[in-house]
């Protein structure tokens, strides 16, 4: 009860009074069987938990205490308190079952038209992470319920958006008169493929003239290690962009324990969605409205996907995109970052080349 082990009373009816069974001695086999795990020692007090309390009070502040922020918000919000709270009910630790795991993905996905089956898988992995945790830490000893539940539904073909080498030229172009560090954002977001977090992360030490060292993330106020251990690696910078970097560095003074990019306030992490949203979307509206030409702002993510496809139309094999963007698997490579584009060519990224040169 709250965490706590408390002694109480349990009565069981074994069987009403009949033909077979008439008296206290007709039903002690039914009853050996329901004491024997207990006798036996094979059933912990703590298993008696609810599911529920046990991810509020145990599973949630594990997540929290050894992943990142982002996940800890992931499961939490997006998927304990969103799908499964109200549909765990009082259901305990040990009584949980495999068809009750199977009902709740079911009715989650009869009653959510927009819960794919990735979502479902997702919520499916942080329910058998859950059971995990409660094994490992001895408050069941049953097997993984989770283990044979299947998501419903058929996995989608991925379409994630990006860019094409001419939105990015028209971006660069579009940035060019702007006062902010928005171009040079989006050129370290173009050529060297790092996810927002990364991009936040970086401090000048971190720029020795030729690469960039992923050494941390920052997510909202949270600064913690890269995503993965792969992901902790150096990334090369173009000439060019090495230049435009160095220009920038003299231009803000930059010294090597501050953020490359840096908001106004005590030099914290410069908010990229801010940036977005105050900045670039403006300017490419103003670009878009000139040339009478759409240019759509397709989020910061859709940079590194698009760095993952434009080295795949040029030729570059599986394996060097995947060490570029730092996959520990190369199926996410190939799987979420490669996409066939349709008018790629090496022309088109010079263009690009063009734009970052320094005089």
């Amino acid at each position: 009860m709250d965490g706590k082990v408390v002694r109480v009373r349990a009565a069981v009816k074994l069987a009403p009074v009949n033909d077979d069974y008439p008296n206290k001695r007709s039903v002690l086999l039914l009853a050996e069987k329901i004491l024997a795990p207990l006798n036996a020692g094979q059933v912990q007090a703590e298993s008696t938990m609810r599911v529920r309390d046990f991810i509020e009070n145990v599973y949630l502040p594990h997540v929290q205490k050894n992943l990142h922020a982002s996940t800890y918000k992931d499961y939490k919000k997006d998927v304990y308190e969103k799908h499964l709270k109200i549909r765990l009910g009082d259901i305990r630790l040990r009584d949980f079952r495999t068809v009750m795991g199977q009902r709740i993905l079911n009715a989650i996905a009869e009653q959510n038209d927009d819960v794919g089956h990735k979502t479902l898988l997702r919520i499916k992995s942080f329910m058998s992470g859950c059971f995990k945790h409660a094994r490992r830490s001895g408050f069941i000893d049953t097997p993984n319920p989770m283990q044979d539940v299947s998501a419903p539904g058929r996995p989608k073909k991925f379409t994630g958006e990006l860019y094409t080498i001419a939105e990015i030229s028209n971006i660069l172009e579009a940035l060019e008169s702007v006062e902010s560090p928005a171009s040079v954002v989006v050129g370290v977001a173009s050529f060297c493929g790092l996810r927002m977090s990364e991009l936040r992360g970086l401090r000048w030490e971190d720029f020795d003239g030729s690469t960039l060292t992923i050494r941390r993330a920052v997510w909202r106020t949270t600064v913690s290690e890269p995503k993965t251990a792969e992901s902790a690696a150096s990334v090369p910078v173009l000439p060019t962009l090495q230049k435009v970097l160095e220009s920038y560095r003299a231009k803000v003074s930059g010294k090597p324990d501050e953020y490359i990019f840096a908001g106004s306030r005590c030099g914290a992490p410069l908010n990229l969605a801010n940036l977005a949203r105050r900045v670039i979307i403006p300017a490419l509206a103003k670009w878009s409205d000139e040339h009478e030409q759409l240019l759509k702002w397709r989020g910061w993510h859709a940079f590194r996907r698009s760095l993952g496809s434009s080295l795949y139309a040029l030729g570059v094999r599986d394996v060097v995109i995947q060490s570029i963007l730092r996959h520990s698997d190369l199926n996410v490579t190939l799987g979420y970052y490669v996409k066939t584009p349709t008018d790629e060519t090496v022309q088109a990224l010079q263009k690009i080349e063009e734009l970052f040169r320094v005089t």
